[in-house]
């Protein structure tokens, strides 16, 4: 079993030049570089059993090569992603086959306790596919740590709809999370980025299922009038607002509706009061510059929201300063599990 820790930044098809040009000449580190062209066949029952159990399971490959991987269920901090992953390299001279996956091959503590694996064998089936290349990167930093980084670009099908790939993400391979949300921070100055919250295989269901744009609730307020409240509260209230705020201003990009644009401008101020009360109790840098740019953003989505102008607050949603505040808290959060 490996564990992944990973951030994934959406952003555009001029992503691989401008990493090439712009991010490798200023970058202090070791480059090693590969270029993959990868095919993966996601596969479930149908009636969605490792959908529910939030399992995703593919057979990826590669020139030739394919490898088969099952990613249980994990940790989501406001983008940063931590799963448990199984992979297992596939033989055909071994008679392993590559259409359907051989469950038997990953070990028995990966399942669920209450998952019949004998019988989910008999069901499976493929349900979509994505391809696309896959520029990698790997950078021995100055300081020994190692991150990877992996500018994707294809497409996802599922029943002949097709939507495209265009996103970066960057897995700590050694080191400290620090590394990973730095070299984050130099991305988010040379390419148009924002956090992406779902995986491949989520998007592949929702293409699949054609699962159609859904309103969030009205917005409740996660501040309590209470202001004796433990730092670990806090630090939960915390990432539940920042995921509150991914959810919701995706909405709006989505489909522009003034109660959701009016949610967002809740959920900023819930997140300034909470990184306040814990830049009281910590005074630490991270949340210091966060609690400014929040206080900066607040005013100026404020007077954009009075106008019910789309454009305007999309526009400063996806500005960089907006993903830099964002990755200031994740690493926060990060960094107290």
């Amino acid at each position: 079993m490996e564990y992944e820790i990973e951030l994934k930044l959406l952003t555009n098809e001029q992503a691989g030049e401008l990493i090439n040009t712009k991010l490798l000449p200023q970058i202090n580190a070791k480059v090693t570089q590969e270029l993959l062209v990868l095919t993966n066949h996601y596969f479930d029952t149908p009636d969605r059993v490792l959908r529910k159990h939030d399992i995703g399971l593919r057979i990826r490959g590669n020139d030739q090569k394919f490898e088969q991987t099952l990613k249980t269920a994990g940790k989501s901090i406001g983008g940063l992603h931590q799963r448990p992953e199984y992979n297992v390299q596939l033989n055909e001279i071994n008679k392993q086959t590559i259409v359907v996956p051989e469950l038997k091959l990953f070990p028995v503590s990966a399942w669920p306790n209450n998952l019949d694996v004998d019988l989910l064998q008999t069901k499976i089936e493929t349900l979509f596919t994505t391809h696309f290349t896959r520029q990698v990167f790997l950078f021995e930093l100055a300081n020994h740590d190692t991150v990877e980084l992996v500018w994707d670009h294809g497409e996802i099908i599922a029943n002949n709809r097709r939507t495209p790939i265009c996103e970066v993400e960057l897995e700590l391979k050694k080191g400290k999370v620090a590394s990973l949300f730095d070299l984050a921070r130099q991305i988010v100055k040379i390419l148009p980025t924002t956090i992406g919250k779902d995986s491949k295989a989520a998007r592949g269901y929702h293409l699949l299922d054609e699962t159609p744009f859904k309103e969030p609730i009205s917005y409740q307020a996660v501040m309590p009038n209470n202001s004796q409240l433990s730092s670990n509260i806090l630090v939960s209230m915390l990432d539940k607002a920042l995921q509150d705020y991914q959810i919701y201003s995706m909405a709006i990009k989505n489909q522009y509706l003034p109660n959701v644009a009016h949610d967002v401008l809740l959920i900023i101020t819930d997140l300034s009061e909470i990184v306040a009360k814990l830049h009281r109790i910590y005074n630490e840098h991270l949340l210091g510059i966060s609690y400014s740019s929040l206080l900066d953003f607040a005013h100026e989505y404020s007077q954009l929201e009075k106008y019910n102008d789309r454009k305007a607050l999309c526009d400063l949603l996806a500005h960089p300063k907006i993903t830099e505040w964002q990755l200031n808290l994740v690493q926060y959060l990060a960094e107290q599990v």
